[in-house]
């Protein structure tokens, strides 16, 4: 009887690619990010769009949103809540809760139809494309944006006006991931090769990097984020795989693409594509041809 072949350890050779990409690569990185030393003033006031996305999870934006609004104090702070085709009636909450931030300016919410499972990259794409703000911060359902997150972001934004990438730090991202939103266009956003759970902000940071960004991390000059107690961060129903699975594959296809230096992502194809209702009435169709 013939051998059957074994399963492919995907998580193993996802590990073996990294550490022949860091070997060559980290230690240049930690130098060329920012030092923590602001040396320009701010003289300007960029409009920051920090961006949710959510499936079926209602109990934790109820926690975070309205802490986070308040939170943000700086007066050009946009949020921006997409329902990914979650089924526990985010909208409605909205509608009875946070009206006035939307009818002030200060929230927009989009919610599509057609996902049957969520994806992490295109969800992001979606938002971050929806949000209008100069600056773009991805902020997880269950996370804290905390004292005056926004301005300190500006603050960045002001001392590195230009290939920047506005992080938490080099890695342990926590869903805090933040571009001049030209510049995350340019890049080709998120991967939507990678699917489901996963490695998608870890991906786009280092290949932004690579294209010649500057880390800016906040981390190191104040507490501005927590996630909120008993947070689940792996929702199974949500996902069409386990995510464990996909979280090892999309790693296997980052690291191939940076020690092979597919840098820009999603070339040839729509992405970020989606049919969306904008704050209950309006229609708007998201999506750039890379």
């Amino acid at each position: 009887m013939p051998r059957q072949p074994k399963e492919v350890n995907m998580l193993r050779l996802a590990k073996t690619l990294e550490l022949a990409w860091r070997e060559v690569n980290w230690s240049m990185f930690r130098i060329q990010s920012w030092n923590g030393r602001f040396t320009k003033p701010v003289t300007k006031n960029h409009k920051i769009s920090l961006c949710t996305t959510c499936m079926n999870r209602l109990e934790n934006l109820k926690i975070t949103l309205p802490a986070n609004i308040k939170s943000n104090s700086y007066p050009n702070t946009e949020f921006v809540v997409l329902d990914y085709n979650g089924q526990d009636n985010v909208g409605d909450w909205i509608k009875k809760e946070m009206m006035e931030h939307i009818e002030s300016g200060k929230l927009m919410f989009l919610r599509t139809e057609e996902p049957i499972y969520f994806s992490m990259p295109h969800a992001k794409n979606i938002v971050s494309l929806a949000a209008t703000g100069e600056i773009i911060n991805s902020v997880d359902a269950d996370t804290f944006a905390k004292n005056n997150f926004a301005e300190f972001i500006n603050r960045l934004a002001n001392e590195q006006p230009e290939k920047a990438i506005f992080a938490k730090s080099r890695q342990l991202l926590r869903g805090r991931l933040g571009f001049w939103k030209k510049e995350f266009i340019e890049l080709g956003g998120y991967d939507e090769i990678l699917m489901g759970y996963g490695h998608e902000d870890a991906d786009l940071l280092h290949r932004s990097w690579m294209m010649g960004k500057k880390l800016m991390p906040f981390s190191r000059s104040g507490d501005f984020e927590g996630k909120i107690e008993n947070h689940h961060k792996h929702q199974g129903g949500n996902y069409k795989e386990l995510w464990w699975i996909t979280e090892a594959r999309n790693r296997f296809i980052s690291y191939t693409n940076l020690i092979l230096k597919r840098y820009k992502t999603n070339e040839g194809k729509t992405w970020g594509k989606a049919k969306l209702i904008k704050n209950f009435k309006e229609e708007i169709v998201t999506g750039i041809h890379g």
